[in-house]
């Protein structure tokens, strides 16, 4: 749709730019956009309360935005063009923090940032920023915010002269051409993600820097329109600008395409107000596929008509596009381009993306051509990964058409490794649309034991699952009572003590867990009870860290080797508390989980930036794992409070391990039992008495040396009474100087 922009002068018009309206919500009953575009908003999150009164007679009504209530309008390429011109009356209730009236922006990955956004800054100035396609936005502050006063804005981008300029009550009030730190000032919205525009809020979700306060007559162009059509807009309205007659039709419009000549209707709209619409001509200027049938009857204001085409694939296979050129007595554009566009698919390779095997040493994977008439040809198969593994035979190089389908066979063989194994395999095919697709084959071999270490955190740093990983104590944190009885004792840590554990890549398996009981003092601040991470060169992320942040809640971070920290929030922390914490990651489905007091709190399996949520330390750096403390080498992030009975597993446990490990502490779980101590030696009677860890109703054999090479077994059948067993040997042999015991679960 066309709209001429006039600067009315004494009642007498003068001719400004032309440029294409995109979009057009008028806020007064609902998000409906008023062009014809649909490109129409959802409220979401909220409130929205239209029929408030509007910024003036040529508006209509506004709508008022009251909390946390926004407009989600879905991603368009037509919405974020190279140059365009954004307008809208805002009138703000407050200038506290960021407020965003209107946003069409992401900054994936991480902080690399592109499209727009239009603030109510944190201080109280209107803002314009633009994502420049590298780290950081470019931004273009202008004059204070008049609170509860209706303010005309406007935002223009100019790609070829690479301008932006601040539009304030039909002003410019501040313009720049010379870009912060990327190549340009602007690289839109859609280059790498796809988010939704948003009114009434900002964030690439719309969940953030909600605007307070009333918007009204919304309006995106496709060019940077200059001051004087913008003065027109804010003078006159949108509306009262539309072409009469005025040709409006869906652009690109997408065709459905089965592979036979076929007929469509290109639906055709007068949204002029008085005078009827006449298309007089329509070509494809020769595209041998696409053909005009039928043009439209006259239409009347308001009215549509179908403009009929038709296709011939012509025995051709893939995508298809062409450009329509439709002639008519639109008053501002009498020439105007849709693009149709569709693709034929056929063959179409169907198979599953995984594949899992499990334990297994067999399976399938099966391939299927959904296409209708042709046959699927497989050229080549590329196998990456632990190949050595892995066998696959009977893959099929034709596959019929119509459903038709054929199994390749799997064969694994772990070699006598044990862990996660993974293959990906990539089918090259004449599949017009998807060429190359992706199937991962994943299998396991249990581990015969998952512990990898466990801290008791009884008095010191030791690895109490006889693996050797000790922690070094730095300060001087103070042994205090433990969780429960199964734990037995903990370590308070005072906010600049910890425990380091030298690196080890047995300590970042690719999956994992963690569990742990933390009492916290504090919620001020971000305070790690345990991380074994890095983030090296500056930005980029490995390892994981659990933390009690600076919002009183649990968090689970894992570096994705990319920009910043792949982040899952959790329940909030209760001060003075015991809480059993657990992180999870399981590799093969690169799902993060976090458990609290048995419960899932929270779980993700989409990555945030990164191909994968987890990337382990030691990929790049290798950093020492730190309980009580964060950052690469321990000197931040201090936990204040009390930790006990930490344990690393190399799987990710099940929701039944981890309420077996709260209630029976690791020891109880694992079956690894503390060493005896021995509490009172009697020389004159001969009597031993030892203490023991225990697990209730565990029944367990205790032997006895005095060189540590031959054991002499006392019983096999010394039944525990509670989380501390005691046992008296009363057959020491006299004059026996030097003794040792050896205490086992059966």
């Amino acid at each position: 749709m066309k709209y001429l922009h006039t600067l009315l002068l004494s009642c007498l018009a003068a001719s400004s730019v032309q440029a294409d309206l995109i979009a057009h919500w008028p806020l007064d009953t609902d998000a409906s956009d008023a062009t014809g575009n649909s490109h129409n908003g959802t409220v979401v999150d909220g409130a929205v309360n239209f029929g408030q009164p509007g910024a003036n007679a040529n508006t209509g009504t506004a709508a008022a935005f009251p909390d946390n209530g926004h407009i989600d309008v879905s991603f368009d390429t037509a919405l974020n063009g190279e140059s365009f011109t954004v307008t809208l009356w805002a009138n703000a209730a407050s200038t506290g923090g960021f407020a965003s009236p209107i946003t069409s922006r992401d900054d994936a990955p991480g902080a690399l940032t592109h499209g727009y956004i239009l603030y109510n800054n944190n201080a109280g100035n209107w803002d314009f920023w633009t994502g420049d396609g590298d780290a950081g936005w470019d931004g273009l502050p202008g004059p204070a915010v008049a609170v509860s006063t209706w303010t005309h804005l406007a935002i223009t981008y100019d790609t070829d002269t690479d301008t932006k300029t601040l539009w304030i009550d039909g002003v410019s009030s501040a313009t720049d051409n010379v870009p912060q730190s990327g190549p340009t000032q602007y690289a839109l919205n859609g280059t790498i993600e796809m988010e939704n525009l948003h009114i009434g809020a900002g964030q690439d979700d719309g969940l953030n820097f909600y605007f307070d306060g009333l918007i009204d007559d919304v309006g995106v162009w496709n060019e940077a329109l200059d001051g004087a059509a913008i003065q027109s807009i804010m003078a006159n309205g949108i509306s009262s600008e539309r072409a009469d007659p005025g040709l409006s039709a869906a652009n690109p419009l997408d065709l459905t395409l089965d592979g036979t000549v076929q007929s469509f209707n290109v639906p055709i709209t007068n949204s002029g107000q008085t005078q009827s619409l006449t298309v007089s001509a329509s070509t494809f200027n020769g595209d041998a596929n696409f053909s005009v049938t039928t043009l439209p009857g006259e239409i009347s204001p308001g009215g549509s008509d179908n403009l009929v085409i038709s296709f011939d694939p012509l025995g051709a296979n893939g995508a298809f596009s062409a450009d329509l050129e439709i002639t008519s007595n639109d008053s501002l554009s009498p020439i105007r381009t849709i693009t149709l566009q569709g693709s034929i698919h056929d063959p179409i390779l169907v198979t599953d993306d995984t594949v899992d095997l499990g334990e297994n040493t067999t399976g399938t994977i099966t391939l299927t051509n959904d296409g209708a008439t042709r046959p699927l040809q497989v050229s080549g198969v590329d196998i990456v990964g632990d190949t050595d593994h892995f066998d696959f035979t009977s893959i099929p190089s034709i596959i019929a058409a119509n459903g038709g389908t054929d199994d390749i066979d799997i064969s694994f063989d772990a070699l006598g490794l044990e862990g996660a194994f993974s293959v990906t395999l990539t089918f090259n095919t004449d599949d017009p649309i998807n060429p190359a697709i992706i199937v991962v084959v994943n299998a396991e071999a249990p581990f015969s034991e998952i512990l990898v270490a466990w801290w008791p955190l009884d008095i010191d740093g030791t690895d109490a699952s006889g693996n050797g990983f000790d922690g070094t104590v730095v300060g001087s944190p103070i042994a205090s009572a433990g969780a429960n009885g199964a734990t037995s004792g903990s370590l308070d840590f005072d906010g600049s003590t910890r425990i380091d554990v030298p690196f080890d890549s047995a300590l970042n398996p690719e999956s994992f867990s963690i569990t742990l009981w933390a009492n916290a003092d504090t919620t001020a601040g971000f305070a790690s009870p345990i991380t074994s991470r890095d983030d090296v060169a500056g930005p980029l992320t490995h390892g994981y860290i659990i933390y009690n942040d600076n919002g009183g809640n649990w968090n689970f971070w894992t570096g994705d080797s990319d920009n910043g920290w792949d982040t899952l929030l959790g329940d909030p922390v209760a001060p003075s508390t015991w809480s059993h914490l657990a992180i999870t990651y399981d590799a093969g489905t690169d799902t993060k989980s976090l458990w609290i007091d048995g419960v899932l709190s929270a779980s993700d399996d989409v990555p945030q930036s990164g191909p994968t949520q987890y990337s382990p330390n030691g990929t790049l750096e290798s950093e020492d794992l730190h309980i009580g403390a964060g950052q690469d080498d321990g000197n931040n992030f201090w936990f204040d409070g009390k930790i006990d009975d930490v344990g690393l597993f190399r799987v990710a446990l099940s929701e039944e391990d981890i309420a077996s490990i709260m209630v029976n502490g690791i020891a109880g779980f694992s079956g690894v039992s503390q060493s005896p101590e021995i509490t009172d030696l009697d020389p004159a009677n001969g009597n031993v008495t030892i203490t023991f860890n225990s697990i209730n109703g565990a029944v367990y054999v205790i032997e006895r040396s005095t060189d540590l090479e031959s054991w002499f077994e006392l019983t096999d059948d010394h039944d525990s009474v509670g989380t501390s067993t005691t046992f008296i040997d009363s057959t020491v042999p006299p004059g026996t100087t030097k003794i040792f015991y050896r205490v086992t679960r059966l």
